[in-house]
């Protein structure tokens, strides 16, 4: 406890100097005078962001948290997933158990891991690329295709602008765009290999831009193939079972029909083929026992076009999207099929649980900005969405009819039959459909007193959303495991679970911002802004399992996030210190409810507080010398104590949110060695901690594990000459990061906790050639 107290302390200090520092700095702050070249390399490169909507703004004066990653930051260490995003970014969390299947959280707002057959777990963290939204929880998409301009990752609540998916945070992907008037491309090839049990990995990327009209037609084109090992082994056959296999390519071109009017269409599609990280606690490290192969497939294709029309006091967006996804998630469960219904007797029983789904969706968004100088931006806009989900599950176990049939004295047992499942030998086949639509109006403005408009004043930020949103749901589970009743010799025909609903939520979300900007390099500013998620329909619980009459349905859940902050430019753009400090108050938590029957359920229970304090710096120490530190603290906790009508899943108040680290930091640095004819070495490292985390809020409630802290350290060597540019590169080289989800193991017969483990130390070289 000390600890803690004193961490917050020493980080409060440091965001009270960095607000107490502008007005310092002010009274005899100049403008800082025009740079030259060489000038201007020493500084910190000006980052814009389009985060506000309102056009291209220096990330400085945006007043909100907002971390902007280089995709070159990553790109050079052989990375680029959604879990490396992560490192740099220590408000953000992600837990991943297989390529695909990972859950994004940002600032404490958790309650719940990955669950992958939880089709009404609406996601916190909004993931777009461009102007698509693509975010699904627990299964957000792996694109390393994606030609990345920057990303953009907005802590906090950010549903005036971004919608329900965005209660937590945003992460934003831009893409680059083609480019009218020069042929250019590259190609990079990167071989490495994976210690332990891992082995050689390798891949090919390939872009190349070109123009088809002068100034006014250009075609940009990238694609990727890669493999890469196992890591995790089986103890059975002495053979890894997670190795990936990748294929992606994504085609954008643009146009200029006009002066005025700008076109952008792209397509991407990919086709992911690889297992599950899982391992278990109780045999050697990453070794698992599977009696079947265990898969994760996962095919995607992204539709999106987008124009831009200038009106002259304002410009016209209108961004259309259309996804297609089928994924398959299937793990070997011998454990549970036998414990469950065997009573964990010899043998084990080949089972292989079975997850597909088939997804759909349509985005269109209207938005007016302003493009006028003068004392107001604002825009306004509308959002449509229409989407279907269709998920298929499978319990297809080798024998079980028979084994059954001898065990219940139940002769000539058929679980296809009797139990209504999908196939023979399947003792649960589950399917359920959504179709959801949601429509939004939405508008903020930005008006600025006092000051010169540019770098001094006051601006006062106002902004509402108001949405509506419908779900249909249609659910139908059948087999031993699903019906309301099974069936008997004297009742051979079992009772399906049916759940049929319709739900709809509608409001508004409001956000307040005022930002003061001393200078043209001080800002300091406080916000206000509501977040809201909508709610769902329960998967049933069959009373005879679980003993235990679950609600069809939950409510919608929101939160209120109140933040101030400080962002610097200091030593005439030598270093950049941001600070920030929130406090959010999250009602009607849609709290996850596990049984020890393997059913859960979704209700509205108790409060959530998170409070923490952030920082981000960067130094430019010499002009081939950078370093950048960030860090994030937070506290979340049950604010009092959850009934959830079952004493064994009551949260204790004061009980700390799971799969939230209190404390995480990330350091960076760079050095380059100027050679002849302008070649250079570049050397890198960073380093990432993240603390401990749990899988529940308390001991009490059962399902309760640590996840362990991680250490992750990743280091590289670059020559670059001319064209060309070859990289040695090292990732998790102290082998630091070692588990990335936990699932608490309820079943006596089970060597363990199931662990999700993080690819091992990874050596290798790329070499990168552009023309």
């Amino acid at each position: 406890m000390n600890k803690q107290q004193s961490g917050y302390r020493a980080l409060a200090a440091l965001c009270a100097s960095a607000v107490a520092a502008p007005l310092a700095l002010a009274a005899g702050a100049d403008p800082a005078p025009q740079a030259d070249d060489k000038q201007a390399s020493d500084r910190i490169e000006v980052v814009e962001v389009t985060a506000t909507r309102t056009g291209a703004v220096d990330v400085q004066r945006v007043p909100a948290a907002i971390t902007v990653l280089k995709p070159e930051s990553l790109g050079k260490y052989g990375l680029g997933n959604l879990n490396d995003i992560t490192d740099l970014v220590p408000a953000m969390t992600v837990q991943q158990q297989a390529t695909g299947v990972n859950n994004i959280t940002m600032r404490g707002l958790v309650v719940r891991g990955i669950v992958p057959s939880e089709v009404q777990d609406a996601s916190l963290v909004a993931v777009y690329i461009d102007e698509m939204p693509v975010t699904l929880k627990s299964a957000n998409p792996d694109l390393k295709v994606l030609d990345l301009q920057r990303i953009e990752v907005l802590q906090g609540p950010q549903g005036t602008l971004f919608g329900a998916g965005s209660m937590a945070g945003t992460v934003r992907q831009i893409t680059q765009k083609p480019e009218f008037n020069e042929l250019f491309g590259s190609v990079k090839a990167v071989g490495s290999r994976t210690s332990g049990f891992g082995g050689g990995n390798h891949n090919l990327r390939g872009s190349v831009n070109v123009p088809l009209k002068n100034a006014a037609l250009a075609l940009r084109l990238t694609g990727y193939t890669g493999k890469d090992s196992g890591f995790i082994r089986n103890q059975l056959t002495g053979r890894t079972t997670n190795g990936v296999s990748t294929n992606q390519g994504r085609a954008a071109l643009r146009l200029q029909a006009t002066r005025d009017l700008l076109i952008d269409a792209s397509v991407t599609a990919s086709n992911i083929k690889g297992g599950i990280n899982d391992a278990y606690a109780d045999l050697a490290p990453y070794t698992t026992i599977a009696l079947l192969p265990e898969v994760g497939n996962d095919k995607l294709q992204l539709y999106n076009l987008t124009v831009n029309y200038e009106l002259g006091q304002a410009k016209l967006v209108s961004s259309t999207s259309y996804l297609h996804r089928d994924t398959l998630y299937v793990t070997s469960a011998q454990y549970p099929a036998t414990a469950f219904i065997f009573g964990g007797q010899d043998p084990l029983m080949q089972s292989a649980y079975t997850i597909g789904n088939k997804l759909a969706d349509f985005a269109q968004e209207f938005r007016l900005q302003s493009t006028a100088g003068g004392p107001l931006k604002w825009t306004a806009g509308a959002f449509f969405e229409k989407g279907s989900r269709d998920t298929l599950q499978d319990q297809p176990t080798t024998g079980f009819d028979a084994r059954y049939a001898a065990t219940r004295n139940f002769p000539g047992y058929s679980s296809q039959a009797n139990d209504l499942a999908s196939t023979p030998d399947n003792y649960f086949s589950g399917r359920q459909y959504i179709d959801s639509r949601q429509v939004a109006l939405f508008a903020e403005a930005t008006y600025t007193l006092w000051g010169d408009g540019t770098n001094s004043g006051l601006d006062l930020t106002a902004g509402l959303r108001l949405f509506r949103g419908t779900q249909d749901f249609d659910l139908k589970f059948t087999g031993l495991f699903g019906n309301l009743s099974t069936a008997t010799p004297a009742v051979p025909t079992g009772v399906p679970a049916l759940a049929n609903s319709s739900a709809t939520a509608r409001g508004a979300n409001p956000r307040f911002a005022a930002a003061y900007r001393v200078n043209q390099d001080h800002t300091l500013y406080a916000s206000a802004g509501k977040g809201f998620r909508y709610g769902g329909n329960n998967q049933p619980v069959p009373f005879n399992f679980c003993g235990i009459n679950a609600p069809s349905t939950f409510a919608p859940d929101s939160l209120w996030n109140f933040e101030v902050g400080s962002k610097n430019t200091l030593f005439d753009r030598r270093m950049t210190f941001n600070a920030s400090a929130y406090r959010i108050d999250w009602d009607d938590v849609q709290v996850f409810n596990r049984l020890p029957c393997t059913y859960y359920f979704t209700q509205n229970a108790g409060k959530i507080r998170s409070e923490g304090l952030e920082l981000e710096t960067a130094i430019k120490i010499t002009r081939r010398t950078s370093i950048g530190i960030n860090a994030s603290l937070n506290h979340a906790t049950a604010t009092d104590t959850v009934q959830t009508g079952i004493a064994a899943q009551n949260i204790p108040a004061g009980a700390r949110v799971p799969y939230a680290p209190k404390f995480a930091a990330s350091a960076s640095a760079s050095y380059s060695i100027p050679l002849p004819n302008n070649d250079e070495v570049g050397v890198s490292a960073t380093y990432a901690h993240r603390g401990e985390a749990y899988t529940n809020f308390a001991r009490e409630q059962g399902s309760y594990a640590q996840i362990p802290s991680s250490n992750t350290v990743n280091a590289t060597v670059t020559y670059r000459t001319r064209g060309y540019e070859v990289g040695l590169f090292g990732t998790n080289l102290t082998n630091g990061a070692k588990v990335s989800d936990v699932t608490p193991n309820t079943i006596a017969i089970q060597p363990g906790n199931t662990l999700y483990m993080v690819r091992p130390r990874t050596v290798g070289l790329r070499v990168t050639a552009r023309f």
